[in-house]
């Protein structure tokens, strides 16, 4: 039975693209694994703390087991306990929103989702497929997808190296995103069939 991590970051729970586009993704992830489970991470209007440096300190602190490692050890298990992720990220002034970044500061953790091996950082999440469905307002024209290229570098950097992308950009025309959304279905069963 596969397991599915559903991380949404938008602030909007009404009228967000990436919501919506992730709720069809889930449809389609159902039919697909209909014994499944789906678990949900709302980083978007339940925000995760941002990083502090008692928090930080503690990362490197052998066998520490104190509260304020507490949501940071939950999140990574999340992680681990899962088969599949899906991300669905609008873009917010040129990068992902704070409260993804806020996420990621505390699962990228040394010793426990990657290690050193002399100079080089090996990622400890292995064998997981990522997808991310990704918005923004402006057409992307022959601008690279910002959001993708962050979200990308730190998913290799904690050893996931299978991730797909939907960039669903032009929201800001209302007659392209209609036509784009029709073909949600058909995309979302394609990037499943990978």
């Amino acid at each position: 039975m596969k397991t599915l991590l559903r991380i949404d970051s938008s602030l909007r729970l009404k009228n967000s693209y990436s919501r919506n586009a992730g709720d069809h993704f889930v449809q389609a992830w159902k039919e697909r694994n209909p014994h499944g489970s789906i678990s949900i991470r709302e980083v978007g209007t339940c925000h995760v703390p941002h990083l502090e440096q008692e928090v930080l300190e503690k990362f490197y602190t052998a066998g520490d087991t104190s509260d304020r490692l507490k949501l940071s050890d939950q999140l990574i298990a999340e992680l681990f306990g899962c088969d599949e992720i899906l991300i669905t990220v609008p873009m917010y002034n040129f990068g992902i929103p704070s409260s993804l970044k806020a996420y990621f500061d505390l699962v990228l953790r040394t010793g426990k989702t990657f290690r050193y091996d002399e100079d080089e950082a090996i990622g400890l999440l292995k064998n997981k497929k990522t997808y991310i469905l990704s918005v923004m307002g402006n057409f992307k024209a022959d601008i690279p997808n910002l959001v993708e290229m962050h979200l990308q570098q730190i998913l290799n950097f904690i050893g996931i190296r299978e991730i797909y992308y939907y960039s669903l950009d032009g929201t800001d025309d209302k007659e392209y995103i209609k036509q784009q959304l029709n073909h949600q279905k058909e995309l979302f069963t394609n990037i499943l069939n990978k």
